[in-house]
């Protein structure tokens, strides 16, 4: 197909643009997000040159990056191809759980394309510890650090899992990672979890017509 697209200027008002390479995943967190889509989870794969063709389109701004997620970004077999080939000037971000060979990733991503003038991490690596190993995380963040690449740790403090979290974060800020957290939103024993903008909003107990409008693409 050798026709030309047209350009997609994303708009000043947006504040998120979330690339889903692919819905598979490595791990299996009993609170994934993505267990409540399982249409989209057996999607086809879409191929890194036409991932590349398409999100080239995209005129943004320095501050608005193509964040390249899932499921888990890493594997998508061209997951490296793209990060090399999308156009200089498209800013990215990369959430992943890291449980890819950094060795690899190091030899052949620059670590310059995955930096920016942000208060955060242009990797951030979502931390779960019902699946994941935290002394093989540190290890693989600090190697990429030393590497130079503008990487942090995350995790959903979900109630569950809250008291290992908080003892992770204590331990990677006293190894100078960044570790930060984001508030578990959803119900969890019975009990509704988390700060929501409307109240009732997720109670389940009626339905309302709303006019929203998303500031993420």
């Amino acid at each position: 197909m050798g026709e030309s697209l047209k350009v997609v200027e994303v708009p000043r008002s947006h504040n998120y643009v979330a690339v889903f390479l692919t819905f598979a995943c490595n791990l299996r967190c009993s609170y994934c997000i993505n267990n409540f889509e399982t249409q989209a989870i057996r999607r086809k794969t879409i191929s890194g040159a036409d991932w590349v063709r398409g999100l080239n389109r995209l005129v943004s701004r320095p501050d608005l990056p193509v964040t390249l997620q899932g499921g888990e970004p890493s594997l998508h077999p061209d997951l490296v191809a793209i990060i090399n080939h999308l156009r200089p000037d498209l800013n990215i971000d990369i959430l992943t759980n890291l449980q890819f060979d950094v060795e690899s990733f190091i030899g052949q991503v620059d670590p310059r394309r995955l930096r920016r003038d942000a208060p955060y991490a242009s990797i951030r690596v979502s931390y779960h510890p019902q699946t994941m190993d935290l002394e093989e995380t540190v290890r693989k963040t600090l190697r990429m650090q030393s590497a130079g690449f503008s990487i942090g740790i995350w995790a959903v403090t979900h109630p569950s899992n809250e008291k290992a979290i908080l003892e992770a974060q204590r331990r990677c800020q006293g190894m100078g990672i960044d570790f930060r957290l984001k508030e578990f939103l959803g119900e969890h024993d019975g009990k509704l979890h988390g700060t929501y903008r409307y109240e009732g909003a997720c109670d389940k107990k009626f339905v309302k017509d709303v006019l929203c409008r998303t500031t993420e693409l």
